[in-house]
C-alpha cells in the first residue's frame, strides 16, 4: 500500500542514498562518511527510522515541525539530545525519548564516537492527532501524548521498561529481514505502551544540564586525556573548572555512560597498553609514564581493566607482532 510520505524533517546535513515507495534511505553528513538512517512507511504519517552513527558529530540539523512527534529508542552508543534551547540531556543504552521536533541550536553530538538504534516519527498533520488503529481497544491521543512527555521542553529521555525494552528490542531484530507487518503491529504496541504509562511511573528520567556545564565537563575529557601522566585529582579538576564534585561527577557520567574515575583509569591503561606493545620500556617505567608510583599497583589495575597482567599483555604482542611477519 502506498501512503503519503513524511516530508524529511531536516534542514540541511543530508542525502537521499535510495527511495522506494515503502522505504527512504538517508546518508547523513557527519564528521565520518558511517551515518546512515533508513526509514519504512508504516502507515500515513507514520515512519520507522533505523539509524547507525559511527561518528563524533554530524552536520544534519532538524528543521522546526512542531507537528511531527518522535520516540527514539538507544540500543548501543549515547546521543546528546537538546533538553530545551540551552540545556542537554543524553540517551544512553536502554533508554527511549519522546520529543516534538524543533530546531537544533547545537549540532547531534555522540560522547562515544557511536550511536545505534530506531526511531518512530509520527506527523500528526498526515496521522491525525487521535489516531486510530483499527484494533479495537487501541487508539493514540497524541495531544495527550505530547503533554505528558513533552510539558515546556522538546525532549524527555527515560530508562525503557522491562516490557518495553523487549519491544524495541524485537523491532530492531527485524532490521535485516523487513516485515512490515510486524512492524506496524510493533510500533501500535510501543504507542500502548507509552500512551499509558506516566513519565514518572516505574521510568528512571534522565537529568538534563545547562550548555555551560557540558562544555566544561567535555574540557575535562580532554584534560584527562591530555595529561594522563601526571597526577590530578577530581578535586583539582573540579576547582580548575569552578564546579562541584557532585556536579561534575553526576554530569560526566551522563555525557560519556561512565563515572570520572572509570574513564581516567581506564585511559590511561590504553596509554600503559599501547607502551608496552610499541615501546621497550620496563613495566616500572610505563607504571611511572602513566602516573603510577608503585608498579604494583599498577599491574593489578591494569589486569582489572585490560584482563590481564601488563607481562602476559607484552609477551602476547610480542607473539602476535612476530606472526605477522610470515
Amino acid at each position: 500500500m502506498k501512503y503519503q510520505k513524511i516530508t524529511a524533517p531536516f534542514k540541511s546535513g543530508t542525502k537521499i542514498i535510495n527511495e522506494t515507495d515503502a522505504d527512504v534511505k538517508y546518508q547523513i553528513e557527519c564528521d565520518t562518511a558511517n551515518a546512515v538512517m533508513h526509514n519504512y512507511h508504516l502507515f500515513p504519517g507514520i515512519d520507522l527510522s533505523y539509524t547507525t552513527f559511527s561518528a563524533n558529530y554530524c552536520f544534519q540539523r532538524n528543521a522546526s515541525m512542531h507537528n511531527v512527534i518522535e520516540i527514539a529508542y538507544c540500543s548501543a552508543g549515547r546521543y546528546e539530545c537538546e533538553y530545551k534551547r540551552g540545556y542537554m540531556t543524553y540517551l544512553g543504552e536502554g533508554d527511549f525519548a519522546v520529543s516534538v521536533l524543533d530546531s537544533q541550536w547545537e549540532m547531534p553530538y555522540f560522547p562515544t564516537s557511536y550511536y545505534d538504534g530506531l526511531a518512530i516519527i509520527v506527523d500528526t498533520d498526515l496521522a491525525g492527532m487521535n489516531y486510530e488503529s483499527g484494533i479495537e481497544g487501541i487508539s493514540i491521543d497524541f495531544k495527550d501524548l505530547v503533554q505528558k512527555y513533552c510539558v515546556n521542553h522538546c525532549c524527555t529521555v527515560m530508562k525503557a521498561t522491562t516490557i518495553l525494552r523487549h519491544v524495541f528490542d524485537e523491532m530492531l531484530e527485524m532490521r535485516e529481514k523487513i516485515n512490515i507487518g510486524y512492524l506496524r503491529l510493533k510500533v501500535l504496541e510501543v504507542f500502548y505502551h507509552i500512551s499509558n504509562t506516566l513519565p514518572n511511573q516505574s521510568t528512571e528520567i534522565s537529568a538534563y544540564y545547562s550548555g555551560d556545564t557540558i562544555k566544561k565537563i567535555k574540557l575535562i575529557k580532554h584534560d584527562l586525556m591530555e595529561n594522563y601522566n601526571k597526577k590530578c585529582s577530581l578535586q583539582d579538576y573540579a576547582e580548575k573548572y569552578d564546579l562541584r564534585m557532585t556536579t561534575m561527577k553526576e554530569c560526566f557520567k551522563a555525557v560519556y555512560g561512565k563515572p570520572i574515575y572509570s574513564f581516567q583509569r581506564e585511559y590511561k591503561m590504553q596509554m600503559a597498553a599501547k607502551l608496552l606493545a610499541t615501546t621497550s620500556s620496563s613495566i616500572t617505567e610505563v607504571a611511572g609514564e602513566i602516573g603510577y608510583e608503585n608498579p604494583n599497583k599498577f599491574s593489578t589495575a591494569f589486569k582489572e581493566v585490560i584482563g590481564t597482567t601488563p607481562r602476559e599483555y607484552r609477551k602476547k604482542e610480542q607473539l602476535n607482532g612476530f606472526l605477522d611477519r610470515f
